[in-house]
């Protein structure tokens, strides 16, 4: 078993690295790499035209797909704004406003998470208005967002919107959580 990625049949990050560490690395052209703490970046492992923006020949991955989708905060208090993250193994430019679905647990409410910020980056971030009652379990359901999104630096090339239940990763691997759903205070 490779420890990363480098094809379409196998589009992993490098197996080694811990969630959080995960959800900061993508394919470029360079090969993986990840976006330190600093801001910079940092090859960790060099495959010439991993990723490039369009897809041909010579590009060893296709579009860029959901790798991790997760809340920012293991709980929330009540009626402040709550942020999901979903991250993506290449980097991607949002064409248009985008939303999600977060699910209050127990019922069939949903609340919607509308796309803010960040373009160009391996991740887009939505923000939700967090329920005004305590004790309220939220998660995330598998779903299809809506929004149009390109890999970095292409028109033609449509990323993943997919969200599938493994892409939902617990709080705690990422941000300090206890579970894949958060719980409003």
């Amino acid at each position: 078993m490779p420890l990363w990625g480098a094809n379409t049949n196998d589009e992993s990050k490098p197996k080694n690295l811990t969630a959080e560490e995960k959800s900061r690395t993508f394919a470029d052209s360079r090969g993986w790499v990840i976006t330190r703490p600093d801001g910079i970046e940092e090859v960790l492992v060099a495959i010439r035209d991993l990723s490039g923006g369009t897809v041909t020949s010579t590009v060893k991955l296709g579009g860029a797909t959901i790798t991790e989708v997760y809340f920012r905060s293991a709980s929330y208090g009540t009626g402040t704004t709550g942020t999901v993250r979903v991250v993506w193994n290449e980097k991607v430019t949002a064409r248009t406003t985008g939303t999600l679905l977060v699910t209050r647990s127990g019922t069939s409410t949903t609340i919607t998470a509308t796309r803010t910020g960040a373009t160009g980056t391996n991740y887009v971030d939505f923000n939700f208005l967090v329920p005004s009652t305590t004790g309220v379990f939220l998660s995330i359901a598998a779903q299809t967002i809506t929004m149009g999104i390109n890999d970095l630096n292409s028109t033609t090339v449509t990323s993943d919107l997919t969200i599938a239940s493994g892409d939902v990763k617990s709080a705690a691997l990422v941000v300090g959580g206890t579970s894949n759903a958060v719980t409003t205070a």
